[in-house]
């Protein structure tokens, strides 16, 4: 009994030090966020910024929102793709308002993953199981992120051609380099058998069997190329979309900037925003905005308005999310009417 009642007070004192730390992480990054936003407002001019917030040209900005409006729908579109892959059934409307469920929440949790742990919730009865739900997300995030690193170097192209970004261009060809190996190597199961000793260590040996079946949930998207196919051509359709309504802002606020910076510049910001420092990127992304516009001849107060009117959007259009989750609350499949292939992970 005394042994039964220490290891109760073990589990309960770990679990207040986790939930603890978790606290006193969230506060470190509001207040990344916060000094970062004070830290930009003081060193711009706070009376160009307003006004250029006060003159922007409606006209520009609703087809700003619409663009992004349509990239998310795009963005749906190539989740349902990969599903389909799999053989799991979900019609476009309901798995769009699952994305802008998804959207809504990683916009408005203090995390970089909760929009995605959401969709992989939501989506997890359609797929019969949790790491195939899980799986489908962060393929989808991996092929997006496949569109992000051929816009970056489109966009290097397009500047490298003025003797500009060398240095750029260069950083941007080791990363391409590193994330092509990391892929080979995961997709090698004679390698990844290797690591699996360490699925073995305490702590880590209890998850061992889910971790080897969300393995195989992602292994089995090798097989379905037509669909991966079209997933990647969907994604760099995707950064164009992110490229016109960043443009399109920029037109709303009176910029004659050419559209090619666009193309290198929103790829480096993207990845930036997506580092786990900030609350949802506030502050990164302006700051973001000011250092690379700024190579291209954007003034400090002008691409901090850029950046902040383009984050505004993208919150507006997850605010559509918000609504659906409270008019419609989860809405889920009935587990009873689930689809899904009957692929599994021998199918590899």
């Amino acid at each position: 009994m005394k042994s039964q009642a220490r290891d109760g007070c073990q589990r309960k004192g770990r679990a207040i030090k986790a939930k603890v730390k978790k606290t006193l992480v969230l506060l470190l990054r509001i207040a990344i966020s916060l000094g970062l936003i004070a830290w930009i407002l003081m060193n711009v001019d706070r009376t160009q910024l307003l006004e250029s917030m006060r003159t922007i040209d409606p006209g520009f900005l609703l087809l700003a929102q619409a663009a992004y409006f349509v990239v998310n729908g795009i963005c749906a579109w190539r989740w349902q793709v990969l599903l389909a892959g799999r053989g799991v059934a979900v019609g476009y409307p309901r798995l769009l308002r699952y994305f802008l469920n998804g959207l809504f929440f990683g916009n408005f949790l203090p995390t970089t993953v909760g929009g995605d742990l959401m969709r992989a919730y939501l989506v997890s009865d359609d797929c019969g199981t949790r790491s195939e739900a899980l799986a489908s997300v962060l393929v989808d995030r991996f092929i997006g992120l496949f569109g992000v690193i051929v816009t970056g170097v489109i966009g290097l192209i397009l500047v490298a051609r003025t003797g500009q970004e060398a240095a750029l261009l260069r950083y941007m060809a080791l990363g391409v380099g590193l994330t092509l190996a990391l892929l080979a190597v995961f997709l090698n199961k004679g390698i990844m058998r290797r690591f699996r000793v360490l699925l073995r260590l305490p702590l880590v040996n209890r998850l061992e069997q889910k971790l080897v079946e969300f393995y195989h949930s992602l292994y089995v998207y090798r097989s379905q190329r037509r669909e991966v196919a079209l997933a990647l051509a969907l994604s760099l359709l995707v950064q164009l979309g992110v490229v016109l309504t960043v443009f399109v802002i920029s037109r709303a606020l009176g910029s004659d900037i050419s559209i090619t910076p666009f193309f290198l510049y929103m790829p480096v910001i993207a990845a930036v925003s997506m580092l786990p420092v900030s609350i949802n990127g506030w502050g990164l992304m302006e700051g973001a905005f000011i250092v690379f516009f700024g190579r291209a001849g954007m003034s400090g107060t002008e691409a901090l308005t850029l950046g902040f009117i383009y984050h505004l959007v993208a919150v507006a259009v997850s605010l559509s999310g918000g609504v659906l989750w409270l008019i419609l609350g989860r809405g889920r499949r009935p587990k009873t009417e689930c689809l899904i292939g009957t692929g599994g992970p021998g199918d590899a």
